[in-house]
């Protein structure tokens, strides 16, 4: 018993220092588990937000360019208006229409009168309705301000083709400029949310000792960041108004400049599609005949040298913009145009939002990319109205086609043919209203991978 208590007194403290060191080591491993493990479901946490916050913005962006496509939709029918009032088609053809039916009513007169003379000789009498007739028919032919039929072909042949022409390049320009406002709006969430996943990834890469700083502050920093939380006390919530107000409008008056390619841009693509179609289909007369690849390379050499002139001179980037946004004197009479004067007076006393957005479209609209991609606009354009065309001068022609289809050879069309099924190609291009959200010509134009390209690039590229 002696032996044993003397044992014990001289390990005693040994045993007391080895449990301390096995208590400490069990505590520590328990404690660094419980961190560990803590940390863990933090950072898969933070992957979870991450991955969430990336879906967003991919989200957002498709969001994005569905919202362009309905603007476009809706800016259709003002467009199709604008349009009609200079390169008015549907009265020349009223006109043709017009002629034809007098034609046709002068006809059945003479077979009247004829019939009537041959009664007459027989009976001693003439008809009324062919008295009553032959002075209006008398009158109508010394109508000096009449055209002639040939004429009135002529015309229609020049406005329909000018018309084809300018819905393809001012539908394509609408499109490149609404992409680009919209991303640009976008662009300020997406930054935010950029920024928010950038912080994320980097504490997320941060090691466990700053964690753990992190940890142990963390009412400290919680304090902190409720005291920098912004009161919602009535005399802030005012002034926040008056700010998001104020951006309100700018942004806004930014998407009000579309305003200008509407009314007073598109006229520089009718004023060189009214001579370049001039030079290239001036000396056809209606009744000329032409192959489909024929018509469309006339076409065609319009369309290119109307790029020549916007897209690959020296100077086209300011002809383009030129086009898309007005000068910076008229701004403010574009503003004139489409703001209540409410919100004029709110953006004469801060317009600085508005300058940053007009300066950055204005720099993506003079870089090569929105030159390649209006191109690409303008080809496919031009693919789509060729497939109606032919699809138009097929039908109305099927006769004929078989006839030359019989004889081995390519049908060939009367110019007049292709001058009406322009018109109605340009009538297919603008549908609008409750059908325009079926519109297979914007749906076209709005799938094209250059487009969404650089949209993408204007959405996520700080230094476009």
């Amino acid at each position: 018993m002696s032996g044993r208590r003397s044992i014990w007194q001289r390990h005693r403290s040994k045993l007391y220092f080895s449990s301390a060191i096995l208590a400490t080591l069990l505590t520590t491993g328990a404690v660094s588990l419980y961190l560990i493990k803590k940390w863990l479901l933090r950072q898969q946490l933070k992957i979870s937000e991450q991955q969430f916050v990336k879906e967003q913005i991919k989200r957002r962006f498709t969001q994005t360019q569905q919202d362009a496509l309905y603007t476009i939709y809706e800016l259709m029918p003002v467009l199709s208006l604008v349009l009609a009032k200079d390169l008015d088609v549907d009265e020349i053809v009223g006109e043709l229409k017009g002629k034809k039916l007098s034609r046709h009513l002068s006809q059945r007169s003479a077979s009247v009168k004829e019939d009537g003379e041959q009664d007459g000789l027989s009976s001693g009498m003439s008809t009324s309705l062919t008295d009553a007739q032959a002075p209006r028919a008398s009158f109508a032919g010394q109508d000096p301000t009449a055209k002639t039929k040939a004429e009135l072909w002529n015309e229609l042949k020049l406005k329909s083709l000018t018309k084809l022409c300018t819905v393809i390049y001012s539908t394509s320009s609408l499109l490149l400029l609404t992409r680009l406002q919209l991303n640009i709006l976008a662009r300020r969430e997406y930054i935010e949310t950029a920024v928010k996943v950038a912080v994320d990834k980097e504490s997320s890469q941060s090691s466990i000792a700053g964690w753990l700083a992190n940890w142990w502050h963390a009412e400290t920093w919680a304090a902190v960041q409720e005291d920098e939380k912004e009161p919602e006390g009535p005399e802030l919530s005012e002034k926040a108004q008056q700010a998001r107000r104020s951006s309100y409008i700018n942004e806004q008056a930014f998407l009000s400049f579309s305003w200008w390619l509407l009314n007073r841009g598109w006229l520089q693509f009718k004023s060189l599609a009214e001579n370049l179609v001039e030079r290239h289909f001036g000396d056809l007369n209606p009744r000329d005949m032409l192959t489909v690849e024929e018509f469309g390379g006339r076409l065609s050499s319009v369309l290119h040298a109307i790029n020549q002139e916007l897209l690959v001179k020296t100077d086209a980037e300011q002809a383009l913009q030129m086009i898309l946004l007005p000068d910076p004197n008229l701004e403010q009479f574009v503003l004139q145009q489409t703001l209540d004067s409410e919100a004029l007076k709110l953006l004469y006393e801060d317009n600085t939002v508005l300058r940053q957005l007009l300066n950055e479209t204005t720099k993506c609209i003079e870089s090569t990319a929105s030159l390649i991609v209006l191109e690409s606009l303008v080809n496919d354009a031009y693919q789509f109205a060729m497939s109606l065309i032919a699809d138009n001068v097929s039908k109305k022609s099927k006769q004929k086609i078989d006839q030359d289809n019989s004889e081995a050879s390519e049908p060939k069309f009367q110019m007049a043919l292709f001058s009406i099924t322009s018109k109605h190609c340009c009538d297919e291009m603008l549908k609008s209203g409750i059908v325009s959200m079926n519109n297979l010509f914007l749906q076209r134009l709005d799938s094209i991978t250059e487009l969404d390209d650089l949209s993408a690039s204007v959405y996520s590229n700080f230094g476009f």
